[in-house]
């Protein structure tokens, strides 16, 4: 057997490998996590180059390399096609949310706004908001019903009948929580939990250490794996209020988790579905565009879904979609739900 064909079998091994990990938890393993936070584009190099090189060398065989590549592109990058789409319409009363890490304070507030009044939604969740709510943003929101709660922000054209704060696991000095706020629209209450999960951030860095000496690779692992385990439980904790709830739920927040997570699966598990998996077509990437703007700026693009808006069976997603990547670090998610009478 040539060699090309034998880099053809291990690209196609290491290509089964990660979508077997997508299956069963990708954070299972350190390794596997950490895959989660790369730019997965970066498996369809080594499947264009064996593309050409199979083409040249062994022609009846390109369909390997092609057809893997094509695999990459699409369901390990994580483009999406609504299951349901061209189904008929929901029925209920139409609610339209959004949730967004805006960073509050460290950008320029118009391309906010802007998205804000473009979206026009009915619902809206911040995350690292602290004191948004009585600042610039609080002209736009005049006559919406507020509640505020440290970098949490909810926003609402409904009345807000409720607003609980509820402490999450944590690791350091800082404590970390959500909120809980009970949304009544018509004659139904819908309980919103606006969540902020543990930021990889700062494990990801320790690895940067490990250029320096291999000693550290271990302690950088185990930091990773430590966070992991964090957000975990953080989502975890939310699945337990969400096992109390007995009317229509709605979550949504930064969670810092990429969809094949084991935080996603843990609230799919409890009873929640992924607007954007529902009803979103693309891959719907909200973050990762300001990452490289100091070295090049003209790079913009977005690579990972960490953001997410997740509901119970009271509430169905009919469109589901993110917006700017001027006003933060994070794009906004946006969703349209129809709220029915009963599940």
């Amino acid at each position: 057997m040539k060699p090309v064909l034998w880099l053809n079998l291990i690209y196609a091994a290491v290509i089964a490998a990660i979508s077997l990990s997508y299956r069963t938890g990708a954070d299972r393993f350190w390794l596997g996590a950490l895959n989660l936070y790369l730019p997965q584009v970066m498996w369809a190099v080594p499947g264009i180059i064996l593309v050409a090189a199979t083409w040249k060398t062994e022609r009846t065989w390109v369909w390997l390399p092609l057809c893997l590549l094509l695999w990459v592109i699409g369901p390990v990058m994580g483009y999406n096609i609504p299951p349901n789409r061209g189904q008929g319409e929901a029925s209920g009363v139409p609610i339209r949310v959004m949730t967004w890490n805006i960073k509050y304070g460290k950008h320029d507030l118009m391309p906010l706004v802007e998205e804000m009044e473009r979206s026009r939604p009915d619902i809206v969740l911040f995350q690292d908001a602290v004191r948004a709510g009585g600042g610039p943003l609080a002209g736009y929101f005049r006559d919406w019903h507020l509640r505020s709660q440290g970098q949490y922000l909810v926003a609402s054209r409904y009345p807000l009948t409720a607003a609980e704060v509820h402490e999450l696991p944590y690791s350091g000095r800082g404590k970390e929580y959500f909120l809980r706020c009970k949304v009544r629209v018509g004659s139904s209450e819908v309980s919103v939990y606006d969540v902020h999960f543990k930021t990889p951030r700062r494990s990801l860095n320790a690895f940067r250490k490990a250029k320096h000496g291999p000693w550290y690779l271990p302690k950088a692992i185990q930091r990773f794996e430590d966070n992991v385990s964090l957000r975990l439980a953080q989502a975890m904790t939310v699945a337990g209020y969400l096992a109390r709830e007995t009317g229509p739920v709605l979550v949504a927040g930064d969670m810092n988790s990429p969809d094949p997570s084991l935080v996603c699966r843990t609230l799919r598990e409890a009873g929640l579905t992924d607007a954007f998996a529902a009803a979103g077509t693309g891959y719907g990437y909200t973050y990762g565009h300001f990452l490289l703007r100091n070295r090049i700026p003209w790079l913009r693009l977005s690579w990972m879904r960490i953001d997410h808006i997740m509901t119970n069976s009271w509430l169905t997603a009919s469109r589901c979609w993110v917006g700017t990547g001027r006003a933060s670090d994070h794009r906004p998610v946006v969703a349209d739900f129809f709220l029915k009478d009963s599940p």
